[in-house]
C-alpha cells in the first residue's frame, strides 16, 4: 500500500486533493456535460487528465432512416464541439445499446485496468433512464473485476481507483435518491462556462437546450447552497469495492 500525503489543514483551510486521472462514463454523448460539466472543468483547470467514455451514439431512439441520418450528422458536430471546449480527451464506444455482456464488461474492464483513473465517474445504479441503468451496471462490474479479480486478462493487471462516484441526471434526481451520503463540488467559477458550452454545442436544439438549462440551474443551485457556493454538482460514492480515498469538493 503507498504511503498517503500528509496535509495539515488549519480550522479556516479546506484541502482540495487534485487527482492525476479521472473517467468519467457517460451513456449517451452530452451526459458528461450535462451531469458532471462543471467539475470536468474545474479539475482539468487544476491539472487532472480527464478522460470521458461515451457508451452508445445516442441514436436507437430514432426509427426514420432520413431522420436517424440527420441526428447522426447533428451528433458528430456536437461532439466535436464538447470535445473542443470541455478541457477533456474523449471515446466513442458508440454502441447501439448497452447490455452486460461478457464482451462489453470485458471491454470495460480493460479500458480502466489501461487508463487507471484515480476517479470514475458513472450513473446511479437506480436511474430511471435504461442505458443509464445499464451503463452502472456494466461499469459496477469492472470495478469489480479490476478491484479484486483477474477475469479479462487481468493477470499482473491489478488496479484499485482511490473513488467512485456516481452523478447526478435528470433521469435521477437525488432528492429521491435513498443515500445517507453527499459529496458536492463547487463548481461556482465553472458554471458560466458549462452554460456557454452548452449553448455554443446545442445551439440547433432549442427545446433540449431549454429544457437541459432549466434542470441543470435549478439542480446547479441547489447544490451549490448546500456547500455555501453559487453552484455545485452532487455526487454519491459508491463503495462496494473501492473504499472512497479522495474526497473531491
Amino acid at each position: 500500500m503507498k504511503t498517503p500525503s500528509i496535509i495539515h489543514a488549519s480550522i479556516n483551510e479546506i484541502p482540495l486533493v487534485i487527482p492525476e486521472s479521472m473517467i468519467v462514463f457517460a451513456g449517451h454523448p452530452d451526459d458528461e456535460l450535462i451531469s458532471v460539466g462543471g467539475t470536468i472543468l474545474k479539475y482539468a483547470a487544476l491539472g487532472t487528465k480527464v478522460t470521458a467514455v461515451v457508451a452508445t451514439s445516442g441514436l436507437g431512439g430514432y426509427a426514420k432512416p432520413d431522420e436517424k441520418k440527420k441526428i447522426a450528422e447533428t451528433r458528430a458536430k456536437e461532439f466535436e464541439l464538447v470535445s473542443k471546449y470541455l478541457n477533456c480527451d474523449f471515446i466513442e464506444l458508440n454502441y447501439k445499446e448497452i447490455n452486460v455482456t461478457r464482451p462489453i464488461v470485458s471491454k470495460f474492464t480493460n479500458l480502466i485496468r489501461k487508463h487507471k483513473p484515480q476517479v470514475i465517474f458513472m450513473p446511479h445504479p437506480s436511474d430511471i433512464h435504461r442505458t443509464h441503468r445499464k451503463l452502472a451496471k456494466v461499469v459496477r462490474e469492472a470495478i469489480y473485476h479490476t478491484a479484486t479479480g483477474r477475469a479479462y486478462g487481468g493477470f499482473g493487471k491489478d488496479f484499485m481507483p482511490s473513488a467512485v462516484y456516481c452523478y447526478e441526471s435528470p433521469s435521477c434526481k437525488f432528492q429521491y435518491v435513498d443515500a445517507n451520503v453527499f459529496v458536492t463540488v463547487d463548481i461556482s467559477d465553472f458554471w458560466n462556462k458549462k452554460v456557454e458550452i452548452f449553448k455554443k454545442v446545442y445551439a440547433s436544439q432549442v427545446e433540449v437546450l431549454a429544457r437541459v438549462l432549466d434542470w441543470a440551474q435549478d439542480t446547479a443551485t441547489l447544490r451549490g447552497n448546500e456547500v455555501n457556493g453559487e453552484y455545485g454538482e452532487a455526487f454519491i460514492p459508491l463503495t462496494e469495492y473501492v473504499p472512497m480515498r479522495i474526497l473531491l469538493g
